[in-house]
C-alpha cells in the first residue's frame, strides 16, 4: 500500500533528480542538449503537479493536518537536525500554487529560450527553485525551512544575473544578494533563539510557546526576515533591479512564488507571535508604508516590468496589513489571487507594445483620468508635482541604502576576502616550505 510518506518522499526525490542531472552535467562541462534540458524540466513540472494533487486528495481524505518526521541527519553537541514535514491547509495551498505556476512558466519558457545561450543554466535554476519552494512549503520546523529559504535566494540572485555579459545585471544581482543576506541573518538568529528558548522548533508546537518571554522578540526577527524576499520597506530598492532577468523568471520569482514567501513565513509562524503587539504592529506599519510608497513610485515608472514590480510590492504590503489584523484566510486568498494575476501580467509584459499598437484605446481609460483629477484636487498642483518628482527619485531610498547598507556590506566582505587570502596564502607558503 502506498502511504502518504512514500508519496511525499518520492515527490521530493523526483523533483531533485532533474536538478541533479542538469547541475552535474554543467559542473563537468558536458551540457545536455536543449531538448533534453527542456524535457527534464517539463517532466519535473508534471511530477510536481501529480504529487501535489495526490497530497491534497490524501489530506482531505485523512484526519486533517499531519506531521511526517524522518530520522535525524545530523547529531552533535545535543543538537539534532531532523527533517520534519507538515501537511496542512497552509502548506498544501502553497504547494498547489507552486505546482500550477511552475507548470505554466515551464511551458511558456520552452519557445522563449529556444537556442538561447545558457538555456540549460536557466532550466537548472528554475527546476532547483521548484524543489526549494517545496522544501519551504512543506517544512515542519525552522531548520528545513531555512535550507529551502536559502536555496530560493541563490536561484533568485543567479537568475537576476542570467545575462552575465551585461554588467548592470551582475551589479543588480549583487545588490539583491546584499539585501537577502541582511534579512537571512535575522532568520538565522531567530532559528538559534528558537532552539535555545522554545521547547521545540516544530511549527506545530509554536502555539504552545506563544506565552514565552522570547516569543515577541522571535516574532520581530521573523518579520524582519520576511522583508527582503517580499521587498517590503526598508528592503525594497532591489526589486526593480531584479527586472534585469528574463520575463519568465520575473513571473515565477517576483510575480508569483518567491516574492510571496514573506507573507507565507508570517502565516506559518503566526501562532507564535500573534498575541504580542511588537511583531503585529511592525508587520502592519511596514505593510502600510510599503503599500503607499510602492503605489506612488509605481505610477512614475516608464517600463512595464518595473511598474508591475511596484504594483506587486504594493499588494504585498496590503497582505502584510491583513496578516497584522489577524485576517489569515483573507491574506491566503489574496496571496493566491495576486500570484495568479502577476504571473499572467509578467508573462505577457513583453507583448504589451504589440497590444497597444493593435488597440490604441487600451490606454484611454476615462476612470483613471477621473481619479487623477480627484487626486489633483485633493493635494493641489504644486504638492502633486513635488510628490511626483520625489517618487521618480524613489524618495531617495535607493541612494540612501547604497551609502548605508550596500556599500558598507560590500566593504566588509571585501575586507574578509583580503584577510582570508592572506591567511590561506601564508598557510600555503608554510606548507610548501
Amino acid at each position: 500500500m502506498i502511504t502518504l510518506e512514500t508519496v511525499l518522499i518520492g515527490g521530493l526525490l523526483a523533483a531533485f533528480l532533474p536538478c541533479a542531472a542538469m547541475g552535474l552535467s554543467l559542473l563537468i562541462g558536458a551540457p545536455m542538449s536543449e531538448r533534453r534540458s527542456q524535457q527534464s524540466a517539463h517532466a519535473q513540472a508534471l511530477v510536481l503537479f501529480v504529487v501535489a494533487a495526490a497530497l491534497i486528495v490524501a489530506h482531505f481524505r485523512g484526519d486533517g493536518p499531519r506531521e511526517l518526521r524522518l530520522a535525524p541527519l545530523l547529531e552533535a553537541h545535543g543538537y539534532s537536525w531532523t527533517p520534519v514535514f507538515l501537511l496542512d491547509r497552509l502548506s498544501l495551498a502553497y504547494v498547489a500554487l507552486v505546482a500550477l505556476v511552475h507548470q505554466v512558466v515551464v511551458r511558456f519558457s520552452i519557445p522563449a529560450f529556444h537556442r538561447e545561450s545558457g538555456a540549460q543554466r536557466y532550466w537548472f535554476l528554475v527546476s532547483l527553485l521548484a524543489l526549494s519552494l517545496w522544501l519551504v512549503s512543506l517544512a515542519g520546523n525552522i531548520d528545513v525551512l531555512f535550507v529551502g529559504w536559502e536555496l530560493v535566494g541563490v536561484c533568485s540572485v543567479s537568475l537576476i544575473a542570467f545575462f552575465r555579459h551585461n554588467l548592470r545585471s551582475t551589479e543588480n544581482s549583487l545588490r539583491a544578494l546584499v539585501y537577502y543576506r541582511c534579512c537571512d541573518a535575522a532568520m538565522l538568529f531567530a532559528a538559534v533563539w528558537i532552539h535555545h528558548e522554545l521547547p521545540s522548533s516544530d511549527f506545530t508546537q509554536f502555539a504552545n510557546a506563544a506565552g514565552s518571554k522570547a516569543a515577541a522578540g522571535i516574532g520581530a526577527l521573523l518579520v524582519l526576515s520576511s522583508l527582503a524576499k517580499s521587498a517590503q520597506l526598508p528592503m525594497s530598492p532591489w526589486l526593480h533591479r531584479a527586472m534585469e532577468g528574463p520575463a519568465t523568471s520575473s513571473a515565477i520569482f517576483y510575480g508569483a512564488l518567491s516574492v510571496h514567501l514573506g507573507p507565507w513565513l508570517l502565516l506559518r509562524t503566526q501562532p507564535l507571535w500573534d498575541e504580542h503587539l511588537l511583531p503585529r504592529a511592525a508587520c502592519g506599519l511596514i505593510g502600510l508604508a510599503t503599500a503607499v510608497y510602492a503605489s506612488l513610485v509605481g505610477r512614475t515608472r516608464p517600463d512595464a516590468k518595473t511598474a508591475l514590480a511596484y504594483a506587486a510590492m504594493a499588494q504585498l504590503g496590503v497582505i502584510y496589513v491583513e496578516i497584522a489584523l489577524g485576517l489569515e484566510t483573507l491574506a491566503l486568498v489574496h496571496l493566491w489571487a495576486h500570484a495568479g494575476l502577476r504571473t499572467w501580467q509578467f508573462l505577457r509584459s513583453s507583448s504589451l507594445i504589440q497590444d497597444f499598437q493593435a488597440n490604441p484605446l487600451v490606454g484611454a481609460d476615462v476612470r483613471l483620468r477621473a481619479r487623477a483629477g480627484l487626486w489633483r484636487a485633493l493635494v493641489g498642483a504644486q504638492l502633486e508635482r513635488r510628490i511626483y518628482l520625489a517618487a521618480m527619485r524613489l524618495f531617495w531610498l535607493d541612494a540612501l541604502h547604497w551609502r548605508t547598507v550596500a556599500r558598507p556590506t560590500l566593504a566588509l566582505f571585501g575586507w574578509v576576502q583580503r584577510v582570508e587570502e592572506r591567511v590561506l596564502g601564508g598557510a600555503g607558503r608554510g606548507s610548501a616550505e
